[in-house]
Order: C-alpha cells, then sequence, then structure tokens
C-alpha cells in the first residue's frame, strides 16, 4: 500500500457520462500484488456514498479512475477472487467551491493482499483515509494501522448514529426567535477549555449554539468570530474548518460538526444549555418551546452517562433537576390546552423556573 503524495482536487464536467455541471473528486492510480509488487487486472472497484448509493466497476488494466461526488463520504472498495478487500475512506462531504477551482486529484497504490496472506492484519476497515483540510485547500491522506492491536481511527460513527440534539442552526428554524441580535456568550473561564479541562466540552457547545445562532441571522462576520475562539480551544477539531463565506454552507458545515461532535452527549449539553436560553429570551410559539423542552426532558432521561469526573456528573444533574419542572409544564400546558383555557408561558411558574434554573447552569459554566 502506498501513497503517491501529489493529493489534489479536480472539478470534472464529464458530459460523456451524463455528469454536466457537477462536481466530482478525481481518485487515480495502479492496483499492485502485495508480494510480488507486480501490476493486477481483474479487479472490480466499488463505491459506496454516504453508505447508502453504491456503483461497481469492472477494470481489465492495472490503472484506475474512478469519480466521487462531492459533498459525500465515499468508501471505496478494492476486490479480486482469492485476495482481502481493500477499503480506502474518502471524507469529501461540505467542501466550498473554491476548492474545485484547483483542478487537482488523489492518486493512490493499492496492493492487493492474498487471502492466505493476511496474518494478524486487520483489513476490516479502510487502509487508507483521506480528508478535506481547508487550511490547505487539499486532501489530507493517512495510512491507517492495519495491525490486529492498530488503532484505526476511519469512520469513527455508525452511519446510523444520530446526534442526541438537532443541530441549533435546525432547532432555531424550528422556534424562529424574533430578534437577531440577543445576546451570545463573550467570555468565559478559560481555564475549563484547556485541554482535558472537564467542563471544556460543555463550553464548547456553548460557542457551537452562538455559532449557529449567527449563521440563522446571517451574521457570518460574527460567525467567525466565535470559529476563531474553538479553533483557539481545541485547534484540532476546528482548526481545520476554513472561515465561512456564506450563512448557508456554515449551515451545512454546522449540521456534520454536529453530529460528529455530539457523539460526546455533554458538547451536546452545552449546546443545548444555549440554544434553551436564547430560545426562552425571545421566541414567536408557545407550543414550539413546550416541543423543545420535551425533547430536552426525553433526552437526558435516556442518556445514561458512564465515567463522568465529579464536576461533570454535578453538570448532567442539575439539567436532570429540570425532568419535573418541564413534565409539570408540559402537563399544565396540556390540561389549558384542552380545555380551551388561555395559557401564558412567561407567567408560569415552572416555565420561569426552568428558565432561571438553565441561566444558573449556564453561568456555572462560563465563569
Amino acid at each position: 500500500m502506498g501513497i503517491k503524495l501529489n493529493i489534489l482536487f479536480i472539478a470534472l464536467l464529464i458530459h460523456a457520462a451524463g455528469f454536466t455541471e457537477e462536481k466530482f473528486l478525481s481518485i487515480k492510480g495502479v492496483v499492485l500484488e502485495e508480494e510480488t509488487k507486480t501490476e493486477m487486472t481483474g479487479y472490480s472497484i466499488k463505491l459506496v456514498q454516504d453508505k447508502l448509493d453504491s456503483n461497481s466497476v469492472d477494470f481489465s488494466k492495472p490503472e484506475f479512475q474512478v469519480w466521487a461526488p462531492a459533498n459525500r463520504r465515499t468508501i471505496v472498495y478494492f476486490s479480486k477472487p482469492g485476495y482481502v478487500t481493500k477499503q480506502v475512506y474518502i471524507d469529501a462531504s461540505y467542501i466550498p467551491s473554491i476548492a474545485f477551482k484547483e483542478k487537482q486529484q488523489i492518486e493512490l497504490e493499492i496492493f492487493m493482499t492474498p487471502v492466505e496472506k493476511t496474518g494478524k492484519r486487520n483489513f476490516s476497515k479502510p487502509i487508507i483515509t483521506a480528508a478535506y483540510d481547508a487550511r490547505s485547500n487539499a486532501f489530507t491522506v493517512k495510512e491507517e494501522d492495519v495491525s490486529t492491536n492498530g488503532n484505526n481511527s476511519a469512520a469513527k460513527l455508525d452511519a446510523n448514529y444520530l446526534p442526541p440534539f438537532p443541530a441549533p442552526v435546525d432547532t432555531y428554524k424550528a422556534v424562529q426567535p424574533t430578534a437577531n441580535d440577543l445576546g451570545l456568550t463573550q467570555s468565559f473561564n478559560k481555564e475549563k477549555t484547556k485541554a482535558g479541562a472537564e467542563l471544556t466540552k460543555f463550553i464548547q457547545g456553548i460557542l457551537f449554539a452562538d455559532l449557529n445562532y449567527c449563521f440563522f441571522n446571517e451574521r457570518t462576520n460574527d460567525a467567525n468570530v466565535i470559529l476563531a475562539t474553538l479553533a483557539e480551544i481545541d485547534p484540532v477539531v476546528w482548526g481545520a474548518l476554513k472561515p465561512f463565506d456564506s450563512p448557508e454552507y456554515g449551515k451545512i458545515v454546522m449540521r456534520t460538526m454536529n453530529r460528529e461532535q455530539s457523539a460526546d452527549t455533554l458538547f451536546a449539553l452545552g449546546a443545548c444549555i444555549e440554544t434553551s436560553r436564547l430560545i426562552f429570551l425571545n421566541f414567536t410559539s408557545e407550543t414550539k418551546i413546550i416541543v423543545h423542552l420535551k425533547k430536552m426532558r426525553e433526552i437526558i432521561s435516556s442518556w445514561q452517562p458512564t465515567d463522568l469526573t465529579q464536576k461533570q456528573s454535578e453538570m448532567v444533574d442539575a439539567l436532570r433537576n429540570l425532568i419535573p419542572l418541564i413534565e409539570e409544564l408540559e402537563s399544565r400546558y396540556t390540561e389549558n390546552l384542552r380545555n380551551k383555557v388561555e395559557f401564558d408561558l412567561q407567567t408560569d411558574a415552572s416555565f420561569q423556573s426552568i428558565q432561571q434554573a438553565n441561566q444558573t447552569i449556564y453561568q456555572s459554566l462560563i465563569e
């Protein structure tokens, strides 16, 4: 297995294949026999996008070239009878249009292993991974460890995984705040966000909710300020994101980031705390607030945290203390609705308690 390090991007208008005006990533290279390093023929390549769509092509020459659509995650399978199927994982999700102007491509060398020669190696996961790096406007490519004890980081989330909360930008759309200048989080305790800090995921979730609120209100410049702050906190996660050039692109990226980062539910809880705080300040529908709180209650009730520190447990317990208040609010709202009695959410005692408790949790995280 090898990689030619001219890892580049390409935009192709492939009229013959019916791909007019579509953007594709070109993946080309050669297939070799692992032991002899000789060129191989008679193999097939299967492309699976987002673990849903798939297409297979047979090759009679050692050289290959296939195209993967942009803004998708693709697994490329190399198969031949008598040999282990090899996988290459390519994350081309949510790439800006400017990237395609470089007219570049990925080149690979794939070494096929006879079934009887696998030894203790694990080929059930990708042997190579590639992901778009906004800082260099190109793909970064990595050979994965296939030893039995190796740490293969590819495809870390199951295709069916859903984050515990929807992306905040989608939540704001549902609740429809009427003001676009609500007070966002401007400062926080820097010690709490350092690498390994117990509450850093909560605070990143809070800033993430603010970031989404900026996109919802088309405040791209403000969003980029928050992104820079997140990049200072965790360069690995946030530093790879290119500054946003439009709210629309930002919304797309944030949905993916929500899915990736919410694998850590503490991050999702932080985002929910800030989303709720902003929603409580300004909203257009009492029903939508009730639906939001019901979703929050269901997640907190069903989530079974493990290996939390004392401070993390205290935050989670504080959120769980909201459950009976939310249940009371739901019950009273439903009863009034059934009896056609006017209901004023702002003056409801349970809602006021929820609002105050959420604010207290928020303050304890950022101070």
